[in-house]
C-alpha cells in the first residue's frame, strides 16, 4: 500500500539537514558520457540506460523495507500544473483522492516502488514538460538507513549514503558500462 504524509522529517531515518550539507555522507554520481558533456539526450534515451539499472538498484537492496520519496531540499508541490505527462503517478494521486497540489512524501513498498519506476526517475525533468525547465529533484530514501537515490532533473542519478562500504558494495555490483561516474567530493571508494 502506497501512503502520503507530510511528516517527511520525522520519516527519513537520517538528518535531513546534515543531508543536504553533505556532512557525513558519500555519494557516486552515475552520468551518461553525453549529459556529463553538458549535452540534452532527452528523455527516451535517459529511460533506456537508466530504467533497469535502477529497477536492480532497488532489488539490490532491503526488499522488506519501506521506501520515502520527497523532494529533495525543500518539500514543494507534487504536481504545479496539470500537464499531461507523469500518467501514473498522477492516477495514483487521483486514486487515493490526493491533491496534485500536495506537500510531502509518498511511502512505498519495494514492488510499489518498483511499478511507478519510469515516472519516479523521470520527474523532475518532466513535471514541466519543458527541457529548460527543471523541478526539485526527488529523493528516495530506504525508511530503515541512511541510503538515498537522488533523481535529477539534469538526466542523472546519485547515490549516497552515510556508509561508506555499503555504498561501495552498491556501486560496485551495479556499476554499469553505460555511465560515466563522478564521486562526491571525499567519497575515495
Amino acid at each position: 500500500m502506497i501512503e502520503f504524509s507530510t511528516k517527511v522529517n520525522e520519516l527519513l531515518p537520517y538528518n535531513r539537514k546534515q543531508y543536504i550539507a553533505l556532512k557525513k555522507w558519500y555519494g557516486v554520481s552515475f552520468q551518461l558520457p553525453d549529459v556529463f558533456e553538458g549535452k540534452d539526450i532527452g528523455l527516451d534515451i535517459y529511460l533506456t540506460a537508466y530504467e533497469d539499472w535502477f529497477k536492480n538498484i532497488i532489488n539490490h537492496l532491503d526488499n522488506e523495507s519501506q521506501w520515502i520519496v520527497n523532494h529533495d531540499f525543500k518539500d514543494e508541490e507534487w504536481f504545479p500544473n496539470k500537464q499531461n505527462n507523469l500518467n501514473g503517478l498522477r492516477a495514483l494521486f487521483k486514486e487515493n483522492n490526493i491533491p496534485t497540489g500536495f506537500i510531502g512524501a509518498l511511502i512505498f513498498t519495494q514492488d510499489d516502488l518498483l511499478k511507478y519506476s519510469k515516472d519516479l526517475i523521470s520527474y523532475p525533468y518532466s513535471v514541466f514538460n519543458k527541457k529548460e525547465l527543471l523541478y526539485n529533484n526527488l529523493d528516495i530514501s530506504l525508511s530503515n538507513q541512511p541510503f538515498v537515490i537522488k533523481i535529477s532533473g539534469h538526466l542523472n542519478i546519485d547515490l549516497l549514503s552515510t556508509d561508506k562500504e555499503l555504498l561501495k558494495k552498491i556501486v560496485n555490483s551495479d556499476a554499469s558500462e553505460n555511465f560515466i561516474l563522478k564521486e562526491y567530493r571525499a567519497t575515495n571508494l
